[in-house]
């Protein structure tokens, strides 16, 4: 699904929703994505997506931060993929929000440290709409809940255009989390809204906060109506 309505003049925001698809498919529709983005730098897009388990290990992931050897990990029904992201090992799967923002940040007047604190401080507004007090780490970058990490962050800058994004847990089943020091931290325990709010918190309630809270962060920009991106 594609959001957006309205349009005008100056810089956009495309809400791109399609559902839950692998990380790979998720991969290969931003590197389209931020080709449009590095062609037209006024246009930005936000991919939300839910993806199936697995486990990406970004640039500085290290090998012992993957508690399970691979065979075991995917014999239990999780891939296991490499990526060109900041940061360690981190989960996505069901429950989760994970949102690739596709920004040229220069346009949007944004460097890279002030993109990934208002990525920070985007999930802190979201947990605040559900009545949760967060706080943004800062370093290490996320966003937690007392000692508990609610959100992650990792991304990729090329030619001024960010891909990946953050995760921000709505309902997920936390177990998996027991088989990586997440985001590279041994001992680092994880919340979600749901648990948070002793309530079911759904995927689109979580990702309709994180929607409002990107076009926050990027000065709201207008919200075309474009044609959808084939698969």
């Amino acid at each position: 699904m594609v959001r957006g309505s309205g349009g005008g003049r100056g810089r956009t925001l495309t809400v791109h929703r399609p559902g839950r698809i692998s990380w790979r498919e998720g991969w290969e529709f931003q590197r389209r994505l931020a080709a449009r983005a590095a062609e037209d730098r006024d246009s930005a897009h936000l991919l939300l997506v839910e993806h199936p388990p697995v486990f990406t290990l970004g640039r500085n992931a290290r090998p012992d931060s993957l508690l399970v050897a691979e065979e075991e990990v995917r014999r239990r029904g999780i891939e296991v993929e490499r990526c060109d992201r900041g940061g360690d090992v981190t989960w996505h799967g069901p429950g989760q929000v994970v949102g690739y923002p596709i920004v040229h940040l220069p346009t949007f007047r944004l460097g890279v440290g002030a993109f990934v604190h208002g990525l920070e401080d985007a999930m802190v507004r979201a947990c605040a709409a559900f009545g949760v007090e967060a706080v943004a780490g800062r370093n290490p970058v996320g966003t937690w809940v007392r000692n508990k990490k609610i959100g992650s962050i990792g991304i990729h800058v090329s030619r001024g255009v960010s891909t990946h994004g953050f995760a921000f847990n709505a309902s997920p089943d936390l177990s998996h989390f027991a088989l990586i020091h997440p985001c590279g931290m041994p001992g680092t325990a994880m919340t979600t809204l749901a648990a948070e709010t002793r309530r079911d918190v759904s995927w689109d309630e979580a990702a309709d906060a994180m929607e409002r809270e990107v076009f926050s962060l990027l000065g709201n920009p207008a919200r075309p109506s474009p044609a959808i991106m084939p698969p």
